[in-house]
């Protein structure tokens, strides 16, 4: 069965297609991209608007990519997590800024959503995203 026809594709269409394609999309994400991409406003999704939906997955796919790259050289010690010495010392390199010790916990405090001491990949990925 093809995932993508020609013809309109209604919600529940869509809902399934993304699941064979295994891509993990939420009700309230899918409603929200199937708003803004129906441009007839018929509720279905036609090929034009299908490519504009598949266009956005693509990039949203390979800036994900990106950012994992990003934490992973972050990551010295390859343990899934950023340190609050690994973060300094990436701003230092990466950033040429020093920062001082009180800057430092003011940043984890903000970054690290958890309180666990440690930026994980979400963390990392919410806190880019707010600085877009």
């Amino acid at each position: 069965k093809a995932v993508v026809s020609t013809q309109s594709t209604g919600y529940t269409d869509l809902r399934l297609g993304f699941h064979e394609l295994g891509i993990k999309i939420d009700d309230d994400e899918l409603k929200i991209m199937m708003n803004e991409v129906d441009q007839d406003g018929d509720g279905a999704i036609n090929f034009s608007e299908m490519l504009t939906i598949m266009i956005r997955m693509h990039k949203q796919t390979r800036e994900s990519q990106n950012l994992l790259k990003v934490f992973e050289i972050m990551d010295k010690d390859g343990n899934k997590r950023i340190s609050k010495s690994e973060l300094k010392k990436a701003l230092k390199l990466y950033c040429n800024k020093k920062v001082t010790s009180d800057e430092m916990d003011k940043i984890m405090q903000e970054v690290d959503f958890d309180n666990d001491g440690y930026i994980s990949f979400v963390e990392f990925s919410n806190c880019v995203h707010l600085f877009k």
